[in-house]
Formats: structure tokens, sequence, C-alpha cells
């Protein structure tokens, strides 16, 4: 018997391209936009009460070639963090976002963020970074031959299943285990000498998505394509509290980072969103602003809401453990609740949903949708244990950079920091060496109040891919970097 694939031709997978190649144009275009005013780093540490302001990179950021995709084993390089902190704000560019302490505090970053030369600007660049961020998933995701309703359903509770997260009796996703062991990345956290940075570090991660909470599901409610609208449209009602201000999610995660004493503003921790963050949002802002993307979107959507029940029931137990009881953990309560819910509707509604509406055209790209989100969460988790792990034991790491200068490069890069020198963070691209020459710096390599001091003379090694900026902690500081190879890790 034919079926519908045969009918039809070729498959939905790759339905979701990553645009072309970027242009002389584009790449003109990226170093104009990145120059704006608003996105070059100023000297403060965190940003607060400014929306607008999103430093990218120091100067010569936007004049890197990223016409060569990025590939899996440059997922956590420079590049990649470069095309997540543009595409974040082009992303963002079409939402509306406004300064706690009024439009006055911050009106000419304002016209600047949504000004035309910057959405301009915006449109030139966005395509050829999609391609470079997003294409190494064509690749590195294989896609599993489902193809019927049948198939849909036993692939998607083997994967819940497989992920710790299996159906109840009723193939239904079942209410969260409270008293469950903290496990994974939640128990690694607590188990850091530095348990608050650590915890705090998550929740930062969580930030960029949370204070936005649901912002790009919006993008896939209006229009007109049935029933699963309607669905999509009450968990996006769940996110937004009904309407009342109080019970919107993006409001108790603000009162969740005030009750542990970290800043509540959009972005206030901009410089400390690691590259798999940016790239793992960003993902689900391309899904949506290219609606070619619906179908992923829909799939990802199901897989996390399934997963988020337990998950956030284990995050709340994890900042119990860290913080005691001075943490609000309502958010993490609430998700624990309503993601029961949310994880039955989007699997019922939404991915069987637009599978019996769409058939065996649409259900490989529901599959990939899940595909990427595993692989997306699996780099993102080995990225944050990574940066953790590194950033608890600076002082080793300082020991190891002693040990290892005298086998660095000659390729020494020299600096002169000062105390109101611009900050940004950034990563490298293999491992470096930073020896304080003269005067005394400041590495934050997580969003602390208490940084990292090197005096003069300490060498820190820096791992590949690690998140970390400099700041003078003495009227004026040397620093050196050089290229090291080690021969384990």
């Amino acid at each position: 018997m034919t079926t519908v694939t045969e009918a039809i031709g070729a498959p939905a997978t790759g339905m979701v391209t990553t645009g072309a190649a970027p242009t002389a144009a584009a790449a003109s275009a990226l170093a104009a936009y990145c120059s704006q005013r608003i996105f070059r780093p100023g000297p403060e540490v965190l940003i607060e009460g400014n929306p607008f302001r999103r430093p990218i990179g120091p100067p010569g950021a936007g004049d890197r070639d990223f016409s060569v995709p990025a590939t899996e084993a440059e997922f956590l390089g420079s590049g990649q963090l470069v095309a997540g902190r543009v595409l974040c704000n082009a992303y963002e560019s079409d939402m509306i976002l406004l300064p706690p302490a009024g439009l006055a505090s911050a009106k000419d970053d304002f016209a600047l963020f949504y000004g035309d030369e910057v959405r301009a600007l915006r449109d030139a660049v966005r395509p050829g970074l999609e391609r470079y961020a997003f294409s190494f998933l064509d690749d590195a995701v294989a896609v599993p031959p489902v193809r019927t309703l049948e198939e849909l359903q036993a692939y998607f509770l083997a994967e819940v299943g497989g992920a710790g997260a299996p159906a109840d009796a009723s193939g239904s996703n079942p209410a969260v285990d409270a008293a469950a062991e903290v496990t994974g990345t939640m128990r690694l956290i607590t188990e850091c000498r530095r348990p608050e940075e650590a915890a705090a570090l998550h929740l930062v991660q969580l930030a960029l998505d949370a204070l936005t909470e649901a912002s790009a599901m919006a993008r896939n409610l209006g229009g007109s394509y049935g029933v699963e609208q309607s669905e999509l449209f009450k968990i996006f009602n769940d996110e937004f509290g009904y309407g009342l201000y109080g019970a919107k999610h993006s409001t108790i995660f603000k009162e969740m980072l005030a009750s542990v004493g970290l800043r509540t503003d959009l972005h206030a921790y901009w410089n400390f969103y690691l590259t798999s963050s940016l790239v793992g949002v960003n993902y689900f802002n391309w899904l949506t602003e290219d609606h070619r993307g619906m179908f992923r979107y829909m799939a990802a959507v199901t897989y996390l809401e399934w997963l988020f029940a337990q998950g956030f029931a284990d995050t709340g137990a994890m900042l119990r453990a860290v913080y005691g009881d001075r943490v609000d953990a309502k958010y993490c309560d609430e998700h624990a609740h309503i993601d029961v819910h949310h994880g039955r509707m989007t699997y019922e509604n939404l991915l069987l949903g637009l599978a019996r509406t769409h058939g065996e055209l649409v259900i490989p790209e529901l599959v990939r949708g899940i595909e990427d989100t595993k692989l997306l969460l699996r780099l993102g988790d080995a990225d944050f244990r990574a940066q953790i792990a590194w950033a608890d034991g600076l002082d080793r790491y300082t020991e190891a950079g002693a040990a290892l200068a005298s086998s660095a490069m000659d390729d020494a890069e020299s600096s002169t920091l000062r105390p109101d020198s611009p900050f940004c963070t950034g990563v490298y691209d293999s491992d470096r060496l930073v020896e304080v020459t003269s005067g005394e710096a400041d590495v934050y390599a997580w969003a602390t109040d208490h940084p990292h001091r090197l005096g003069t003379g300490d060498v820190l090694l820096v791992p590949r891919g690690r998140l970390h900026g400099l700041k003078a902690a003495s009227p004026e500081a040397r620093v050196t970097v050089r290229t090291v190879e080690r021969t384990s890790r």
C-alpha cells in the first residue's frame, strides 16, 4: 500500500532551513550592529535597570567570519557566544521591554534598541547567524524513522521514560515525587564548596528565559490552525497567571530571585549567561520567529513540559537545601504542579493532535523537535557542570596555571586594565593562561559579589569554553594571556 509519505514525496525533515551564508553586506551589517552604543561593554559587571544595554563582546567582535557554520565540537566556542548574544538581542527586539524605573531612565537606549537603523541591521544579520548557530543540529541529530501516529506515541513515551519521567498506568504524565532524592546537576550544586554561588548561577541561566517567560510561545498564538491553537493558548494563559500580575510566572520567578538576594531586572546578569543557555533559548525563538519551525516547537515544548514537573520539584529541593527557609521557591512549586497538567495537555493536544490532523507529513518534524531538544539539554547540562566545577576551584586552577607557565606558547597578548575599563565576559577557543604581571585583577567566573583575586605573578588556567571576565582590583593591572596545550584534562 502506498503511504502518505510516498504519495507526497520527500519526508518532512528539513522543513526548517538554516538560511543562507552571510554575504559581504551582511558581514558589514554585523560589524555595524555590534558597534552600536548599547551593544558595547561599559565598566559595570552587572547591568541594572536597563534592558537595552547588552554588550556583545570586546571591540572587533562583529568583525569575525560567520560564513562557516559552527560544528558541535565548536558549540562552546567564542563564535557561538557572540552569535548567541546578537541573536538574543534580535529576537527580543520583537518584544516589549521597559525599564522598571520608568522609560525616562533609559529613553535614548529605548529609542536606539527599537530604532530603524538597528532593526534594519538586525534583519540583515539574523539569517546568516541562525545558519551559523543552528546548522550543527542537522549533522548532530539523528532522527529515528518514526512515521505513524502509533509509532509517535510509542517513541515519545519511551523517550520520556528514558529521561526519568515514565507515564503512569493511564498513559499520562504522573504527579511528581516531592520526596525524590536530588540527583544529577542539582546534587552537584549542593556539593560545591560554594553552593550558593553555584545555585545562583543556575538561577541566572533560568532567568534568561523565565523573566520573559512564554514570550516565544506568544509568536505561535496568532493565525488560524485549529483546535491546537486554542490548547496552546490555555498553556500561555497559565504562564501569564490568567491576567493577574501577581500570579504571572515571571513575577513569581522575580520573587524567587529577590528572596536569595539576586537582582530581578531583565538581563542584569547578561554577562553571565553561558553559551549553551543562549543557544538553547535562541533555538525556541528561532522556531517561533520562522513559522516553518512550528511543528518542531510544539514537540519540543511537549517534551519539556512533560519533564519540567519533576525537574522543578528537584530544583526546589536543591534551592531549599542550599538556601534553607529564606528561599521563596513558589515558582518551582507552581511548575511542579501545573506542568503535570501541561505535560498531559501538550502530549494529547499538541503533539498527537497535530499528528492526527496533519499526519505523516509532519511527524518526522515533530520527532526532530524532540531530538534537537534532547541534544541541547545534554550540551547545556555539560556546559553548566563544567562551569561550576571550574568556578568552584579557581584556587586549584591558579596552582595549575603556575605549574604550566613554563610550557605556554609564545603568543602572549597583553593588556592594561583599570577599574573603569570596559567589562565583558568571554570564552577562549583553546586553553589559556592568564597571568597578572603587575597589580591585581578580579576574575568573575560566576555572578558573584566575591570574585577570585589574582595578584602580581599569579597565573590562572582558563580551559577553553569557560566563561569569565576580568576587572582591575588596583588602579592598574597588567595582564598577559598565552595559549597552553595540556595533555590531560
